[in-house]
């Protein structure tokens, strides 16, 4: 007895679940050999800590009554002789830890001996504390070998490409336990499973830390939650649900809420898209080689209760908690029954088929597409998954492809409804209630959802069809043995749409279309295909008598009216020094129609970010000359909005070199930052004062970091030597100092409305900092003070921009203070670990800072070297002695500290903390100063 009851020191709840998970990674995600033996040991070993997932061992009276009496006759540990007396004061603990998990008293003192064991590696944490994150890592580890398993089965939408006895025997394994009633469990734990209730459990018995612990606790417990669902979501990828599981998935999705801001969980989203890849026969199209017995194994063509079970679920007139969800799930539903009517097999369900129009029009009534906006693009974890963007795109193109009335239905209600828009501000009156947007959503949403493409799939090619391949449809025989390739139908039918919504298109939706056109360019052969769409547009009317395309949507018809819209603010404003920063009310253009002109350039800056064949062809262009006008209307009057879309534009030219060259000369020539002050003028003009006197007022500052963005891009391009010559001295030394004296310096004085855009402004300017900085190498010729004739007199000439950034940080300057300011406030903000506004830009200027201060250590070597060679008297010290100064915040010297404290933000962080250990393995070189390093990080212990 006494051997059963001995104590595993590398505690049950977590060690061997530890190493189940070592293996079950070393044999599927990391394909170690040796490790597929040991897989099928440990599930052998653990397939009852698989089939009651996550239930707990039980307490019982009598470990309760061993683990009271281990303090006066000692307990048996696994791996030593003889028993252990264990303090009574550890076993107190036990019975705190064991009523706390309702785990059994025996594993509650193995998880406290655990936790002392692991103490080492969790500074300032004690042993109870240790053990709550080791009993959450020993479920995570449950969770996360499910979730492997299970990605590595055989099935329809994805492979691992591992052995096919692997993948047989992880089949087999996972199948038997969904046979047991994984998807009921799996649902079960994900709704009783929380973090506030944990948190709330835990707070009671002091069973949390500091914010590092609590984060450390929060993030595993969510670890959890989504390794569960996910599992779910990776299952129904690969192989149906049986009709009871997917009743039971539906059951709970009519319960889930979404976040404050109208969006989905990552959990939820999971779960959604576990119930999509359901109801998914898109890859019945797919020829692949085991189609037929994928089909074979879709309930949804052999099994008639199963389909009639979904569709009486789904058709139930009982609203869901979220309406949005289920018009999604509706919709994906009458698509699926909309492809079962096509096949053979589908004769047979037609009572049920025959409702897929019905069902379509119960989603669009639930607004589908503002859901799928909101709520699932909303989602912060959508972009991270490839199969939930593929998924989405499938049921959007399907949509179009498979319901073309309903979609000609959707256009009709739109061009009738803005014929009441019309009419009713013609009459002064207010808007019918009876509007519906559902063809405007649709719009942004396809904007919305292929704009975004973190993994480059391009999906939004299907749209375009190669228009060569279309002029010889009707050639159907073959030429030196090669067919000629008809676009797929699906690929036709998009293709279709994109065209045809922009013909006759009412101004109600102009700005929906532009917006679609946007996501639909992003890509290098989506951007040139759009091109060539709006291009083709207006050569169809190029005969028109105005010279103006009949077409609003073409490239004609945007550059002419934005020429129009310059001249006009010319003849407003006929001297420009006192048009620059004042706004009055917009002249000549409404606000619909500013919003109208935005959306264009933001389709501009996509097309010409990805094609450098559309940014030379439309630069070159005799007649739009786009980069002159766009200099021209920043000189005029338009609001800052406006005026931040033309330089982000404006820096889109400027990706190619020889653009960029001219670029430079015109912003010169345009003085849109003032670098000359002409005789005689009364005030200032230009940038600085819009934002000293426009964006500081209004407290946003969009032109500001539109500003930075295009010097930014422009210092990448090119960095002309000679900028300014012969008006003033040559160089780029006030963009410099504009950027460090205008921009960075009072950034942390600013007012701000919108609090992020603190950050966005600082790492915008920093960007710059940085890219000048890591370009620059110290020549001698820099430290010897060259003249240049300048109206006749001879003025020193400035230096490059890199050399006047090093002189800044090697000296007590504001920017080297504010730049390690900027690293205190940052770690200090990171130690909540909470979220912030601005938080991603607040590290990405983080990252420009710890960059900076390294490229300063590594190169100021040389450039002391050669200040001391030429004998000019340039004073500098060496940054590692700055970085030992007093803190103002702190009024301690406590720098270098700040910089290592990024090696705890390690995993979230893991940039910044590279940059951190380079910094502080420069510094230790130097032996003098390894003395206070050990000083200095050691002062709290």
């Amino acid at each position: 007895m006494a051997a059963q009851m001995a104590v595993n020191s590398g505690a049950s709840l977590w060690g061997p679940l530890k190493e189940l998970w070592e293996t079950v990674d070393g044999a599927v995600l990391r394909r170690q050999p040796e490790s597929v033996h040991l897989l099928d040991l440990q599930l052998k070993k653990h397939k009852p800590s698989f089939l009651s997932l996550f239930k707990n061992p039980p307490k019982s009276a009598e470990q309760r009554e061993k683990v009271r009496k281990a303090s006066t006759e000692g307990i048996a540990i696994q791996g030593q002789q003889g028993s252990r007396l264990l303090p009574e004061q550890l076993l107190t603990e036990a019975f705190i830890l064991s009523d706390l998990f309702d785990i059994g008293e025996l594993a509650a003192l193995e998880l406290l001996l655990a936790g002392e064991q692991q103490q080492p590696h969790f500074p300032g944490l004690t042993r109870g504390l240790v053990a709550v994150l080791l009993y959450w890592d020993g479920k995570l580890c449950v969770a996360n070998s499910l979730r492997t398993l299970i990605q590595s089965r055989h099935g329809k939408t994805f492979t691992l490409d591992l052995s096919g006895e692997l993948v047989a025997f992880t089949t087999r394994f996972t199948d038997e336990l969904m046979s047991q009633g994984l998807t009921k469990r799996i649902l079960t734990l994900v709704s009783e499973i929380s973090v506030t209730r944990e948190f709330e459990r835990l707070q009671k018995e002091r069973g949390l830390g500091n914010e590092k612990h609590r984060k450390e606790v929060s993030d595993l417990i969510k670890d959890c939650r989504q390794a569960l669902a996910d599992s779910l979501f990776s299952w129904t990828c690969q192989s149906p649900l049986s009709k009871d599981d997917t009743l039971a998935l539906i059951g709970h999705l009519e319960t889930v809420t979404a976040q404050a801001d109208g969006s989905l969980d990552s959990v939820n989203m999971a779960l959604v898209m576990a119930l999509l890849y359901c109801l998914d026969v898109s890859f019945i199209e797919q020829g692949t080689e085991d189609r037929e017995d994928l089909l074979q194994a879709l309930p949804l063509l052999t099994e008639r209760q199963y389909v009639a079970a979904v569709h009486s679920r789904l058709m139930d007139g009982q609203s869901w908690k979220l309406p949005g969800l289920q018009a999604v799930c509706r919709l994906a539903w009458a698509l699926s029954l909309r492809v079962l009517s096509q096949l053979p097999q589908g004769s047979a369900l037609v009572e049920f088929t025959e409702a897929d129009e019905a069902l379509a029009d119960q989603a669009l009534l639930g607004d589908v597409f503002l859901f799928m906006k909101e709520g699932m693009l909303g989602c912060e974890t959508f972009a991270q998954e490839e199969f939930y963007i593929r998924r989405l795109h499938s049921l959007i193109t399907d949509f179009l492809a498979l319901m073309p009335m309903k979609v000609k239905q959707l256009r009709n209600r739109a061009d009738e409804d803005a014929r009441l828009v019309h009419m009713s501000l013609q009459m002064d009156s207010e808007l019918p209630s009876s509007l519906r947007k559902d063809l405007d959503h649709l719009m942004i949403l396809i904007g919305e959802f292929y704009s975004r493409d973190p993994f480059g799939l391009e999906l939004g090619l299907e749209f375009w069809c190669p228009t060569e391949s279309l002029q010889h449809t009707s050639l159907q025989g073959s030429y030196l043995g090669m067919a000629l390739q008809r676009p797929p139908h699906k690929q036709v039918v998009l293709s279709k749409f994109v065209r045809q919504m922009g013909d006759l298109l009412p101004s109600t939706l102009y700005i929906s279309y532009l917006r679609m056109l946007k996501g639909l360019a992003n890509g290098p052969q989506c951007a040139h295909y759009c091109f060539s769409l709006l291009k083709t547009n207006g050569a169809t009317h190029s005969d028109n008598i105005q010279g103006v395309s009949g077409s609003p949507v073409s490239w004609e018809h945007f550059f002419h009216s934005l020429m129009l819209y310059h001249e006009n603010l010319r003849r407003d404003f006929p001297n420009p020094d006192a048009a620059h920063y004042r706004h009055p009310p917009l002249r000549g253009i409404t606000q619909r129609e500013l919003e109208g002109l935005t959306s264009f350039l933001q389709l501009l800056t996509t097309i010409i970010t990805w094609s450098e064949n559309a940014r030379l062809a439309l630069c070159e262009h005799p007649q739009w000359t786009p980069v002159i006008v766009m200099l021209g209307l920043l000189q005029c009057s338009v609001p800052p909005v406006l005026k931040a879309e033309l330089l982000h534009c404006l820096a889109a030219f400027g990706k190619s070199p020889e653009i960029a060259a001219s670029l430079w000369q015109s912003l010169e020539y345009t003085q849109i930052l003032q670098t000359v002050r002409a005789p005689g003028q009364r005030q200032a003009a230009g940038i600085e004062v819009e934002l000293n006197e426009i964006e500081s007022s209004c407290e946003e500052y969009p032109l500001t970091r539109g500003f930075c963005h295009l010097i930014s891009t422009l210092v990448e391009s090119s960095l002309p030597v000679n900028l300014g010559a012969g008006l003033r001295v040559p160089g780029f030394q006030p963009y410099l100092n504009f950027l460090r004296d205008s921009v960075f310096l009072p950034f942390p004085t600013r007012a701000y409305r919108r609090l992020a855009e603190k950050w966005e402004v600082a790492d915008s300017a920093l960007e710059v900092f940085h890219k000048l900085l890591r370009d620059y190498e110290p020549q001698p010729s820099d430290f010897v003070q060259e003249m240049v004739e300048l109206q006749g007199e001879q003025v020193p000439a400035h230096k490059p921009p890199g050399h006047s950034i090093m002189f800044h940080l090697l000296n007590d300057s504001p920017m080297l203070a504010l730049c390690l300011s900027l690293l205190e406030e940052g770690v200090r903000q990171l130690d909540t670990y909470a979220p912030f506004p601005g938080k991603k830009h607040l590290e990405s200027a983080v990252l420009h800072c710890l960059c900076l201060l390294d490229l300063a250590l590594q190169k100021e070597v040389v450039f002391m070297d050669l200040l001391r060679e030429s004998q000019a008297s340039l004073l500098v010290s060496p940054l590692e002695q700055l970085l030992q100064g007093v803190s103002p915040q702190t009024r301690r010297a406590d720098h270098i500290v700040s910089i290592a404290r990024y090696l705890y933000h390690s995993s979230s962080n893991p940039e910044a903390a590279f940059q951190s250990a380079k910094i502080l393995r420069r510094i230790a070189n130097y032996p003098n100063i390894q003395i206070r390093l050990v000083g200095d990080f050691t002062h709290d212990q």
